[in-house]
């Protein structure tokens, strides 16, 4: 295996920002907001367990696509794959909402719950109020799919924005009885702080303290401990002063790749699989556009083997298209006296 190194190239990488807060906290007009910055090229829009992705159209300057899906996990990275396959224009950058990662957990953890219900009626247990205990083998399942749907976000080529609740919890002492202290706690996974760059928390409507970023920029740092109130907050205005735009680069995100190092047996090793830019990727996805189905089955398959998982998600993400084209064709159509027509 040959080992290469290069220098650094000093370019700010594409940020993941955290927009946390209370109900009615502003945390999705603020994601829109940025949506119409001159910078942007499109901004896609996946929205999960809420209700007003069309109404956020009316926001000034707002600019954006609503991806639709069919509420399942499987679906939900279908379209962040796709949607990390298109290319931004010549000088300019995508961006990609998430709203929310709070349902997105929330959702994980009930297949986990269906799962563990479905395993005790298979054994011909009672399912109690509540569901059954969820055992650690499917914890680890739910964790895996949570950090598999944060690698796709970090790989976006482009900003990404997620928001997620804020509440005020009670602080729980070594012993796990509860304490008179209370703290705001992000409704997420508990990994989710540690996956992006920015936190900025809206503790009450409008009103933002930044209690994380990650930044070479000496104005933006914080101090251990440190938290920083806006006055006047806006993602643009983070943005800008983040230093991002168009000569941003992307992320050096590097999933951590398990190997066979700790097997009693392992297997030689092979030469790992050098990961593809964006405009191969996007090349890629057009070329899936004209592959006849049994052909898209095949190449899943082959890109399922080879473990390249930015193939499998164009593939996959192509697939689930056009399913849905069909079933939507179906519908548009209706039989009258033998006759297919149109509705």
């Amino acid at each position: 295996m040959t080992i290469t190194t290069r220098k650094p190239t000093g370019q700010t990488s594409w940020p993941f920002i955290l927009l946390a807060g209370v109900e009615g906290g502003g945390k999705t007009w603020a994601a829109v907001e940025a949506t119409g910055m001159e910078s942007v090229d499109r901004a896609f829009f996946i929205e999960l367990g809420e209700g007003m992705a069309d109404e956020y159209g009316q926001v000034p300057g707002a600019d954006f696509e609503i991806i639709e899906h069919d509420g399942t996990v499987g679906m939900i990275r279908e379209a962040i794959a796709w949607a990390s396959a298109h290319p931004a224009a010549e000088g300019k950058n995508n961006m990609l909402i998430f709203d929310s990662l709070t349902e997105l957990w929330e959702l994980i953890t009930e297949n986990a719950q269906a799962e563990a219900n479905r395993r005790a009626t298979r054994k011909g247990r009672k399912i109690p109020e509540g569901g059954i205990r969820i055992d650690m083998d499917l914890w680890n399942r739910a964790g895996d799919t949570w950090e598999g749907v944060m690698g796709q976000l970090r790989r976006f080529p482009g900003v990404v924005i997620g928001t997620a609740r804020l509440e005020k919890v009670t602080l729980m002492d070594d012993e796990g009885r509860p304490t008179k202290e209370k703290d705001w706690k992000i409704q997420a996974q508990k990994r989710l702080p540690y996956r992006v760059q920015v936190i900025v928390q809206a503790r009450q409507p409008r009103t933002w303290t930044m209690t994380k970023i990650a930044t070479t920029v000496p104005a933006l740092q914080l101090q251990p401990g440190q938290e920083r109130t806006f006055n006047d907050f806006s993602v643009v205005k983070l943005l800008e002063t983040m230093g991002v735009g168009a000569n941003t680069a992307p992320a050096t995100f590097r999933e951590a790749v398990q190997d066979d190092s700790l097997a009693d047996n392992p297997q030689p090793k092979q030469k790992p699989q050098q990961e593809a830019t964006a405009e191969q990727l996007a090349e890629f996805a057009r070329k899936a556009t004209e592959q006849s189905d049994e052909a898209l089955k095949k190449g899943l398959v082959y890109y399922q083997r080879m473990k390249d998982t930015q193939r499998v998600e164009i593939v996959q993400a192509e697939i689930s298209h056009r399913a849905q084209r069909n079933v939507q064709d179906q519908l548009d159509g209706e039989v009258v006296e033998g006759e297919l027509v149109e509705a």
